[in-house]
């Protein structure tokens, strides 16, 4: 059996933040049960196309998931269980707000087979958690840990923002440090991107905030990846960080290109190498559910250089980096002999690692690792 990836996107928050360029609406009850109508029919229209497949991961991301109530998502997860098969070993993950996450909820989750939270905590400083628009604070940030501790849930991950306006270097290690005392088990790292069209850009472009200049951004960047490590987490991608034995499967998915399906409004697909996704509107999305009529947006059909050069963009992004014989494997080439000129290049600038098994990106090439993707493409 082949194994799939299942992202489902809500697209319900209390609250847009700032930053957020992700498709999402208010919610309200009636909406809620209107889109999950139009998910079920979605899962339906794979019947013909899933043979063969077994789901081992399930990602319910966001919006914020917590918002719809436990009984619809378990109609999702029984509606893709009537489809295909479910691994009994199955990740299935929940993002999260600080501040949705009770006790009845929590309880509700384990019954429906969640067993991991994607909790997103961002910072515990409550001035820059307002500045980015989040609804919750510090104190309940920290607060939704033990609860969901307190309820049997061990695999959590928790999101932390960097290069924020205002933020110091000791706002970043103040937080780490106070999750990590929690027993968070997988932190994902990220730096702040402002995205044309949110809140932040506008602020930005209209001078009333200033973003951090380039090499403070990355004081927090080394500040906080050493209070991480030191606390024993291996970094296994540039942005995420974990206790052995609990990296996010589902996100593997995407760096190791394997096949996965979105549903819900705006929610990407790669399947027999053709990435797709939903139109980012929901009203349409569920209308044309309705009419089984659900068109797919295509973005493009992958070639076999198109694969490759891809699957190198997305390796390099892992700290075990590109596994050779695993390339050739894949592609019936000589990844040596093909790259040649480019290994010796950025050999020699020590921004790649070069073994017989593996090539992998340095700490310095991590920095800049767009740059290094770049010189791998100048090859076509």
């Amino acid at each position: 059996m082949k194994k799939l990836g299942i992202y489902i996107h809500i697209p319900f928050c209390k609250q847009k933040c700032n930053y957020c360029d992700f498709y999402s609406i208010k919610w309200d009850s009636e909406t809620e049960n209107k889109y999950v109508e139009a998910i079920l029919n979605e899962i339906k229209s794979y019947k013909e196309k899933l043979n063969g497949f077994i789901a081992d991961t399930i990602f319910f991301g966001g919006g914020t998931p917590t918002i719809v109530k436990p009984y619809n998502l378990k109609r999702i997860i029984e509606e893709i269980n009537d489809l295909i098969a479910i691994d009994k070993n199955a990740e299935i993950t929940i993002e999260a707000n600080p501040n949705t996450l009770s006790d009845e909820k929590l309880t509700a989750y384990k019954e429906i087979g969640v067993n991991r939270l994607s909790i997103g905590i961002q910072s515990l400083n409550d001035e820059i958690l307002k500045k980015i628009g989040r609804i919750h604070n510090g104190d309940e940030a920290l607060n939704s840990i033990d609860r969901a501790k307190k309820n049997g849930f061990e695999n959590i991950n928790a999101d932390v923002m960097f290069n924020i306006p205002g933020q110091t270097v000791s706002d970043v290690e103040d937080t780490i440090e106070k999750i990590i005392e929690k027993g968070i088990k997988h932190i994902s790292f990220y730096s702040l991107k402002l995205e044309k069209g949110t809140p932040l850009y506008i602020m930005e472009q209209n001078n009333k905030i200033v973003m951090p200049e380039e090499d403070y951004e990355r004081e927090m960047y080394y500040a906080g990846r050493s209070v991480i490590e030191n606390h024993d987490l291996i970094q296994y991608e540039i942005s995420n960080f974990t206790i052995k034995g609990y990296e996010c499967k589902h996100n593997l998915k995407y760096w190791n290109q394997e096949e996965y399906i979105g549903l819900g409004p705006s929610a990407h697909s790669f399947l027999k190498n053709i990435r797709f996704s939903n139109p980012s509107d929901l009203n349409l999305y569920c209308e044309n559910l309705q009419s089984n009529k659900l068109e797919k947006i295509i973005h493009e059909e992958l070639s076999e250089d198109d694969l490759m050069f891809e699957y190198i963009m997305l390796r390099l992004r892992l700290t075990e980096g590109i596994n050779i014989d695993e390339f050739n494997n894949k592609f019936s080439t000589d990844f040596m002999k093909m790259f040649e000129n480019q290994i010796d290049y950025l050999h020699k600038n020590n921004l790649i690692d070069v073994d017989n098994s593996n090539i992998k990106l340095t700490a310095k090439g991590m920095d800049i690792s767009n740059y290094v993707i770049t010189i791998f493409n100048n090859s076509y």
